[in-house]
């Protein structure tokens, strides 16, 4: 899939093939959904090339014009020699957004490390709220983090009389992996508490034995959130972030030219 995960890798290489060749007076469509090589396409094949790329197309006015608004690709001897493979304006989107994702992500952490644990468990939990854990109701989320409250950071009332509820421990850790000694106590307070499930979110990570015990017993739902994934979380429905920016990728409506 491309980095969108909206379309497969092969279905969008192919579509901005037939762009670029389109663009370069190689092919033209000939009705919907069919394209048709031309005769410049034909005077090409004639040469017995062995590829066509980028570089390739750049003999051609039409391709170059074209490309003058957003930069254009030069030949070089690398790609004189093999075929390269281009990457279609879908990935590249995709890709400069994931380094700007992560970016963000890593702003992120660092900031929640600076901040109180008792401002971090409460944006923990208005991050399980802003996911739909929990009512819509401000008073559906409660900080409990404090000395005696026997390992449990923060309850979110999944109903008004509070009969289902998710119990919350939050560690804010700079490096130190969260180890399974903290995940069995978090399971003990459950126990106190006649539950079973839970959430454990840390800035860190945890070690191995701390996963495996959070799985060792079926009958508990333990739920581990490390830094990374709290990141990519927070990122995804927008608590600690805001939008600075959107862009549209358009494409053109074949049905609504169609129905003309």
């Amino acid at each position: 899939m491309v980095p969108s995960g909206q379309q497969p890798l092969f279905k969008n290489r192919v579509t901005w093939a037939v762009t670029y060749l389109k663009k370069a007076g190689l092919l033209k469509a000939a009705k919907r959904g069919v394209y048709q090589i031309t005769e410049a396409g034909s005077a090409i094949l004639k040469q017995n090339i062995d590829y066509i790329n980028l570089a390739y197309l750049e003999q051609f006015d039409a391709y170059k014009e074209w490309t003058g608004s957003f930069g254009k690709t030069e030949a070089t001897p690398e790609t004189e020699e093999k075929p390269a493979v281009s990457e279609t304006p879908e990935e590249l989107i995709g890709e400069s957004l994931a380094r700007v994702h992560a970016s963000i992500a890593a702003d992120l952490l660092e900031t929640l490390k600076q901040k109180t644990p008792a401002q971090f468990e409460k944006f923990v939990l208005l991050l399980l709220q802003g996911m739909g854990y929990g009512m819509i109701e401000e008073n559906a989320i409660e900080v409990v983090g404090q000395s005696g409250d026997f390992g449990i950071d923060g309850i979110i009332y999944q109903d008004k009389l509070g009969i289902d509820r998710i119990y919350v421990q939050a560690k804010k850790w700079n490096d130190n992996k969260v180890q399974s000694k903290e995940i069995r106590d978090f399971i003990g307070s459950l126990s106190l508490r006649g539950t079973n499930k839970g959430v454990f979110i840390t800035t860190s990570r945890f070690t191995d034995d701390a996963l495996r015990a959070a799985t060792m017993n079926p009958q508990n739902k333990i739920i581990l959130i490390d830094g990374p994934k709290l990141a990519d979380f927070a990122i995804q429905f927008n608590i600690g972030v805001q939008v600075k920016k959107r862009y549209e990728l358009k494409d053109i409506d074949q049905d609504f030219f169609d129905e003309l």
